[in-house]
């Protein structure tokens, strides 16, 4: 970072909500100890998060369905100059701890003080949520290296591949309470998002409503790609190939009538299989190579591992 001797150094605090992230690193209290800090270097800046004792050493059901005060964040020798890019980094990384923890993550307010004290709360909603985890949000080792091995892809495609929509869409079908039928529908249009923003990203020509082939006969227009024929490039893409007939059946059922006629118990199934199918697309999407835990029960024992 270049130096600007006008404008003096100093802390950036933020305040982050819903983080229910274990510690990597130990602070002393007295005799004792509690490990209750992750540092993240991400975008020319490092962020140390402290997690308040309770997130740590307290049971995570009792803060299920609710906003918790979970986090302060600090960052060190930063400029004035530098907050607005500073945020920004630091609401990247929330969106990323939103994907790998399932619970959206959310900086409700940040200070900075430099003389005129600069500083700015806002309100904000959402909750704390924790079942079946992209990863072990427990382990602060497993989410730092997730974090800082995929923020620059994040960075990079955060907006023309709408990333914060996808995370926020698998955060709400992952509300308690939500009908099968609502999970699987906020699932299909997170699908529509990726796919929809994938074909942009190629070039496809969106004409009358839809994405097109080029035309056979000029001053024609190209024929219509289906739904299917656009996720299996995208899937393939990042070296994915996966069978989609069940997915899109499902899909246009639920589309078309509201409802499905399989069994409930069959929804969830081919919830959990969708569910890791957009698991492991972002995970590819955004370059990551390491372990992660798929979402279906029947693989939950066993972690998956992308290389």
């Amino acid at each position: 970072m270049s130096k600007i001797t006008d404008q003096p150094e100093t802390e950036f605090h933020a305040f982050v909500a819903n983080c229910l992230m274990g510690g990597d690193r130990i602070t002393q209290i007295g005799k004792g100890w509690i490990r209750d800090i992750v540092e993240f270097d991400c975008g020319g800046y490092q962020f140390m998060f402290r997690q308040k004792p309770d997130v740590i050493n307290g049971n995570i059901d009792q803060f299920k369905g609710l906003f918790v005060e979970t986090t302060e964040v600090v960052a060190s020798g930063i400029r004035q100059a530098q907050v607005s890019k500073i945020k920004a980094a630091l609401d990247r990384i929330c969106w990323l701890l939103s994907f790998a923890g399932g619970c959206r993550v959310i900086c409700y307010g940040y200070k900075y003080k430099n003389g005129s004290d600069l500083g700015h709360y806002t309100s904000a909603s959402g909750v704390a949520q924790y079942f079946r985890p992209v990863f072990e949000i427990r382990d602060g080792k497993q989410v730092k290296a997730f974090v800082e091995q995929t923020y620059e892809a994040y960075r990079r495609l955060e907006k023309p591949r709408k990333l914060n929509a996808v995370i926020d869409y698998l955060a709400q079908a992952e509300r308690d309470g939500q009908p099968i039928e609502v999970r699987l529908i906020l699932a299909f249009v997170t699908l529509e998002s990726l796919k929809a923003t994938f074909a942009k990203s190629q070039g496809i020509p969106y004409i009358k409503g839809f994405f097109r082939k080029l035309p056979k006969k000029q001053g024609r227009d190209g024929e219509k790609y289906s739904f299917e024929e656009l996720l299996t490039m995208m899937l393939r893409q990042v070296g994915m190939r996966k069978g989609l007939k069940r997915v899109i059946q499902l899909r246009n059922d639920l589309i078309h009538s509201g409802l499905s006629r399989k069994p409930h118990s069959r929804q969830w199934v081919l919830y959990a299989d969708i569910h890791d199918l957009i698991r492991e697309y972002m995970l590819r999407l955004l370059g990551y190579c390491g372990r992660y835990t798929p979402y279906a029960l029947e693989r939950r024992g066993v972690s998956a591992e992308i290389k």
